[in-house]
């Protein structure tokens, strides 16, 4: 079976990202070849530069592709045209031998929102070691409200509505969120919120728990948000912010480090609690709402 994947320095890239895109034949004895390879178009695009990257892709007669990533007018596209879109974060080596081992599921929406919107959604959230839940264990007790800020598709939405006396999944992309109504909608513990992180319905001190994974390094007024997300805690509230380690050779070009995020906070009177490593790629940090 013929893949394409959007490739930089060995690693699987998003559409628009990436150096150079692959083909190659995966086979069902678990072996692959490459058998092209080629500088990506999106490179020269001016914008919706992951459709030049489909179309290639769809001109060399392949319908399946691995990307890091994909915004709506690529996923867009690639539904409108019969792409399958499947996403993983590492190496290529290690998403082919996931591909053929029926390891990946094929992507049920775009993993970010538009750049305007001024955040993203959950990208990246089935990196290797973020797959379960285990790290988010020990922060979360039954009958918590909790806020899944940037929910995306839902995956952490899925595990914390098993918890929560009130479980608030918030995401701006429309389509997104209406994969996340769809899905957990008949619960009658979640509320789903198509809003922006930065003006919630939330009410005042209500939260025990609010929840970012992959947003806050691309929210535009990251004072706002942080202010409303201190607006919405309890007191002595916290908020787990999961982000890319700044060596991560893939992800967004805009990585946070983790002294930089808790400066934020700092300023609206927050303390560290913890610094975790929560896969190889990611940090955890873990920040309490001073009472």
């Amino acid at each position: 079976m013929k893949i394409a994947i959007s490739v930089s320095n060995g690693y699987v890239a998003g559409p628009g990202e990436g150096d150079e895109v692959w083909i190659v034949d995966a086979k069902a004895d678990g072996s692959y070849e490459v058998i092209d390879r080629y500088e990506n178009p999106a490179r020269y695009a001016q914008q919706v530069r992951g459709v030049f990257m489909l179309r290639s892709v769809l001109e060399r007669g392949v319908n399946t592709v691995i990307l890091s990533e994909i915004g709506p007018p690529g996923y867009r596209w690639a539904v409108a045209n019969g792409i399958k879109v499947y996403i993983f974060n590492g190496s290529v080596g290690d998403a082919i031998r996931a591909f053929i081992n029926g390891k990946l599921q094929e992507a049920s929406g775009p993993t970010h929102a538009e750049h305007h919107h001024g955040h993203h959604t959950h990208g990246h959230r089935h990196v290797e070691g973020l797959g379960n839940y285990d790290f988010l264990r020990p922060f979360v007790v039954n009958g918590m409200v909790i806020a899944d800020l940037g929910c995306g598709d839902g995956y952490y939405c899925n595990f914390f509505k098993d918890y929560a006396s009130r479980l608030y999944c918030v995401d701006i992309d429309e389509l997104v969120i209406e994969e996340v109504r769809r899905k957990f909608g008949g619960y009658g513990n979640v509320t789903v919120l198509n809003e922006d992180i930065v003006r919630t319905s939330i009410p005042t001190a209500s939260v025990d728990l609010a929840f970012m994974s992959n947003v806050f390094h691309d929210i535009e007024d990251k004072e706002s948000a942080v202010k409303e997300v201190r607006r919405m805690l309890k007191p002595n509230g916290r908020i787990l912010i999961i982000e890319f380690k700044e060596d991560t050779p893939f992800g967004p070009p805009f990585k946070l480090s983790p002294d930089e995020v808790e400066r934020y906070f700092i300023k609206e009177g927050f303390i560290k609690e913890q610094l975790l490593d929560v896969s190889p790629y990611h940090y955890m940090l873990v920040l309490k709402k001073i009472a």
